[in-house]
């Protein structure tokens, strides 16, 4: 393609889909955070219907021995609450099963309502024993009822919100795919490809003495190993589920012949250790969270976003501390124990820099993930004691 023009054009494609791919990627972010305040809303309201729900069935529990100094007055208004809160919920369900266990919540909360009234007019007259069988019978039936709609309605709302996020990101995933086909494509049409008549002169041109190139005294990177190192990448940028995380820590530690690695993630002013390979599982749970402003190379990597490096010598081993650096901050930090001297190989730095870019990126697109339980290495016969 020698055309100016057409080259020109080419740029622009490229340049306008890579602005897609990135407003893509945005865009699921900005849904995938709307989706959790949208779920976390909606747990917080089940939540307080269960706690109306259960002050309810404790007054209607003292209804059967009532004392002079009880007040029932408050109950009806309970259970007011509890309608108000169900009927809050239409809006918000977004599953057909949640909406169909709405409407027996609905239902149930109405039978609990006349059962209540019923109730407290049979203790008004007297009637003790009416009262205690009606609150046992069709009152119980009515909070089980309740109770088990509004958990089938955080269920199903469970699965339909990690549906929206698995479609947003698979809808991502096929952006980015495109994008990076296009590009290939049209860096292909860029390559300029010399004229017949170059080719002709440069085959008829004579050849000129070759001289031998100097040979390099400075050697080659042979570890980590690259292309394992790219495979580990791969894989992690393919994550989609908090158990996984503990085996391509794994595999990333078999790349740095690293004995452990411990991925810290930030909530508030702490880390916490979220997974790891290489320790014993009692020595992880034991691991405290760790203060942004402690001394150490931990909380100075997530405090500054560069790379900590940690010195070791001839029997204490040496570790390299780098960050997990989010869109717009610093989300955790990928601790990794090397051996002696090893943490100044420049290679081993930089896959170590592409393993936490890559669990960033890969974290960050999780608004829900959960930490992974950690991993039990085989037996290291130069591993430093917990």
């Amino acid at each position: 393609m020698r055309s100016r023009a057409w080259r020109y054009l080419v740029v622009v494609v490229l340049l306008a889909s890579g602005g897609g791919a990135a407003w893509s990627s945005w865009n699921m972010t900005r849904q995938s955070a709307a989706l959790d305040r949208a779920q976390r809303d909606l747990n917080d309201r089940l939540d307080r219907l269960f706690a109306a729900l259960d002050s309810v069935t404790t007054a209607h529990q003292s209804y059967v021995t009532p004392s002079p100094e009880q007040d029932f007055s408050h109950v009806p208004g309970l259970i007011a609450q509890i309608r108000t809160e169900t009927d809050g919920l239409r809006s918000r369900v977004r599953s057909t099963e949640a909406g169909r266990a709405l409407e027996a919540v609905t239902t149930a909360v109405a039978r609990l309502q006349d059962v209540d009234t019923r109730s407290q007019e049979h203790i008004r007259l007297g009637q003790e024993l009416m009262a205690a069988d009606l609150i046992f019978s069709d009152g119980r039936s009515a909070d089980e009822a309740t109770a088990s709609g509004l958990r089938s309605i955080r269920a199903a709302e469970g699965d339909a919100y990690a549906t929206a996020r698995a479609t947003g990101l698979d809808f991502a995933w096929t952006v980015n795919g495109a994008v990076a086909a296009a590009w290939v494509v049209g860096l292909l049409l860029l390559v300029k490809v010399p004229d017949a008549a170059v080719i002709r002169e440069a085959s008829l041109a004579p050849l000129a003495p070759t001289v031998p190139e100097p040979v390099s005294e400075t050697p080659l990177l042979t570890r980590p190993d690259l292309v394992a190192a790219a495979d580990v990448c791969t894989a992690m940028g393919r994550l989609t589920s908090a158990d996984d995380l503990p085996r391509l820590l794994q595999q990333a530690a078999t790349v740095l012949e690293a004995p452990g690695i411990v991925v810290w993630m930030g909530a508030g002013d702490e880390l916490f250790a979220a997974a790891a390979f290489g320790y014993p599982r009692h020595v992880i749970q034991k691991l405290g969270p760790i203060n942004r402003s402690a001394i150490n190379a931990t909380a100075a990597a997530w405090r500054t976003g560069t790379l900590q490096v940690v010195a070791g010598d001839r029997d204490v081993r040496g570790a390299l501390v780098a960050p997990m650096l989010g869109p717009d901050r610093c989300i955790g930090v990928l601790a990794v124990e090397i051996g002696s001297r090893d943490e100044g190989n420049a290679g081993t730095r930089a896959v170590t820099m592409m393993f936490a870019a890559q669990l960033a990126a890969a974290l960050t697109a999780w608004p829900a993930a959960s930490a992974a339980a950690p991993v039990e290495a085989p037996p290291l016969d130069t591993a430093a004691e917990a």
